[in-house]
């Protein structure tokens, strides 16, 4: 298999249909999908979705008549794709595995017929048009299960039933036994999730699939020396090829909910073109490294998506820049990527992370037992049956450490009274996974509105979130933190309200 440069172009028409325009580098018009062949890309990946026509926000892409359409273009220029089953009406992913309209009340052997048949009768379809893909994905990002409650992790056997069904399915359809089967997670730099996960559906049965799909994005998914230890302990455990399924780099700053300078921080490049650039030199020569020839490529995660919303993926995601025109990363992909494992090890290790939370907090902490000293008295906390937590002593300070199984919302806070007016600071640490749909947020609570921040978390420095706000002698706040995510592990240390004036 040749070295996979891939493209994710599932929003493809949708970005056409909303008028977007792409041009060279000397503002001639072109088609942005012949454009990207020409210069190196020889894969595409397209994401399919059940009935998308019962999500309003879908606008109807990713529908089956949509993925033929698509699929009929990319088989005229001429390159292979991976298609990606959702097994959803729309996005699927760490938080949200949500079944379809269709089969929301489905389960037993009828949900794991449903996802059989229609695998299958998708695959069947394509087949008849001549347009089979020669790679499938049975879900997307399923780290966490996928159709909801019955494929969730907590029951690792009914989901390895599902996706024995997705792969039976792709097997017994027309041209089956040619199309590779990948299985495909995020957390691309964190191996444990991997092995419990692999480990779990091969006690149960899984063992037909050829490919280990990782997301790995650096602002989210650990180090690049984390994916580099991932992608070895893979290979060595389960003997498979692998691919980064999902990778991506901002270009420029979008705001703090998608890639601010809090992810900046944690990704290790600058929003810039060049830091994009280095970003992909150095994942792609990790996966090319990889023993025994298993790292077979990356797809770039929508690289040409859209948007003049900073908070959207398309306004400072993509490999092209706001009027459409190619960034150094599409210009130069034929020749720059991948580069070889002992030139992307010595860029790696090169680079320098900040950990935000060296300045010392100056003030009065007026927030008890803020040290949770070896227990969590003078604190309340929403903490459902699926988390687990205890007090830590990490670096010489008392840590509430928790981990989840499953989605969860976690909430620890405190009610405070102001001992003067002042300027007060409510400060957060926190440490832990990071990955789509993780929500860390430091709030103080008034009694008519609330006042909240978001912590980009690293699992492997403290990040610190900070609130200022001003207080009259005697008025009473809540204060805490709170995460909303799919199954991670988090700590959280040095909680306080300061007064600082």
């Amino acid at each position: 298999m040749e070295y996979i440069k891939g493209m994710d172009i599932s929003s493809y028409q949708e970005m056409l249909d909303k008028g977007y325009k792409y041009f060279d580098c000397n503002d001639n018009q072109i088609d942005i999908l012949e454009y990207a062949i020409e210069k190196g890309f020889n894969y595409a990946r397209v994401r399919i979705w059940n009935n998308p026509s019962n999500i309003p926000e879908s606008g109807g892409y990713c529908s089956f008549d949509e993925t033929l359409k698509l699929a009929k273009r990319i088989k005229e220029l001429g390159i292979p794709y991976l298609l990606d089953f959702h097994y959803s009406d729309w996005w699927a992913d760490p938080g949200n595995q949500k079944k379809p309209k269709e089969w929301a009340y489905l389960d037993g052997k009828d949900l794991i017929n449903a996802v059989y048949e229609y695998t299958k009768d998708v695959l069947n379809k394509l087949a008849e048009n001549n347009v089979s893909p020669s790679m499938v994905q049975v879900g997307n990002e399923i780290r966490c299960g996928m159709l909801w409650p019955d494929g969730s992790t907590e029951d690792y056997r009914t989901l390895a039933k599902l996706i024995n069904a997705g792969i039976r399915g792709v097997r017994d359809s027309e041209n089956g036994s040619d199309i590779k089967i990948m299985l495909h997670l995020d957390q691309g730099g964190r191996y444990h999730y991997f092995e419990q996960w692999f480990d779990a559906m091969i006690r149960n049965g899984v063992e037909d699939f050829d490919i280990i799909g990782l997301s790995y994005y650096p602002f989210w998914h650990g180090t690049y020396q984390d994916l580099d230890e991932t992608l070895t302990k893979l290979e060595e455990r389960y003997h498979k090829d692998l691919i980064v399924a999902e990778v991506a780099y901002g270009y420029r700053l979008g705001d703090d909910s998608l890639f601010g300078k809090g992810q900046e921080r944690l990704g290790g490049f600058k929003a810039s073109e060049d830091g994009q650039f280095d970003a992909l030199q150095i994942i792609s020569g990790i996966i090319n490294g990889v023993k025994n020839n298993r790292g077979k490529g990356f797809f770039y995660w929508e690289p040409f998506m859209r948007a003049e919303n900073p908070s959207s993926w398309g306004y400072c995601m993509g490999i092209v820049d706001e009027d459409g025109k190619p960034l150094k990363t599409l210009e130069l992909m034929d020749t720059a990527f991948p580069i070889g494992i002992d030139e992307a090890r010595h860029l790696y290790s090169e680079l320098e992370y900040s950990d935000n939370c060296n300045e010392p907090v100056g003030g009065i902490n007026i927030i008890n037992n803020s040290g949770f000293a070896s227990d969590l008295s003078n604190w309340s906390y929403e903490k459902p049956s699926n988390v687990s937590y205890e007090i830590k002593t990490i670096d010489d300070v008392d840590t509430l450490c928790f981990q989840s199984k499953g989605n969860v919302y976690f909430s620890l806070h405190q009610k405070v009274q102001a001992k003067e007016t002042g300027n007060y600071s409510l400060v957060v640490e926190y440490k832990g996974d990071n990955t789509t749909g993780v929500c860390v947020k430091p709030f103080i609570q008034f009694p008519e509105y609330r006042r909240e921040t978001n912590i980009y978390p690293s699992d492997k420095m403290w990040t610190r979130g900070i609130i200022d706000i001003s207080l009259t002698e005697g008025a009473q706040v809540e204060v805490g933190i709170a995460i909303d995510s799919p199954e991670i592990k988090g700590a959280i240390r040095n909680i306080g309200l300061y007064l600082r004036s």
